[in-house]
């Protein structure tokens, strides 16, 4: 799947809320998320602007827990976070972290948040407050990269699927109120380092 996604700090967490549920977005669960970003000597994914994460997540909503190993391909524009993203649940955290380790990577620093879900169509918005750095929403829409068909689609009808969901994402922020000016495309493992290089 291709992730097309827009996130911007917010102030004002209820007022952010209170739009969503006004453009027709219904409240889905809230989770307790951590994240814990690798990296290594061979293949530094700071560097090459990827990702390889294990996300442990715990939906206060359902009680539930569960983890994910994720991969997070280069961004695809300079103005969103659009990227290739692949992921799969896993039983162990623990023996995952130490096979990532096993194999060369180290672990970076990790990323705690409080996300609420919202949804809308295809469309999820995710209110987050992420620890050591406040408050932020995110609008996302996933893209097939395959057709139905099962058939690997052209690079034009890609970058074509990719513009039109980024064009609704543009739209739905504007009616909340935003403008693509505040979005960012840093992730918030990049803001949290340079938080703790400044501290240094």
């Amino acid at each position: 799947m291709i992730e097309v996604e827009l996130k911007l700090p917010i102030y004002k967490r209820s007022a952010t809320e209170a739009a969503l549920v006004r453009e027709g977005f219904e409240a889905g669960d809230l989770v307790k998320e951590y994240d814990l970003y690798f990296t290594g000597s061979s293949r530094d994914f700071i560097k090459s602007d990827e990702a390889l994460r294990i996300r442990s997540s715990e939906n206060l909503t359902r009680r539930t827990s569960k983890s994910f190993l994720t991969y997070k391909g280069r961004k695809l524009d300079c103005v969103s976070m659009t990227r290739k993203e692949l992921e799969t649940p896993i039983g162990d955290t623990e023996t995952m972290k130490e096979i990532l380790i096993s194999l060369g990577y180290e672990d970076q620093y990790p990323v705690s948040k409080l996300r609420q879900y919202y949804h809308k169509t295809d469309v999820t918005a995710c209110v987050d407050q992420v620890e050591g750095l406040g408050s932020f929403l995110e609008l996302e829409i996933l893209v097939p990269e395959k057709a139905g068909t099962g058939q690997q689609p052209g690079p034009e009808i890609q970058h074509e699927a990719r513009e039109k969901a980024l064009a609704r994402l543009e739209t739905i922020l504007d009616l909340l109120g935003f403008s693509l000016r505040e979005t960012t495309s840093r992730s918030y493992l990049s803001m949290i380092m340079d938080r703790n290089k400044k501290r240094s």
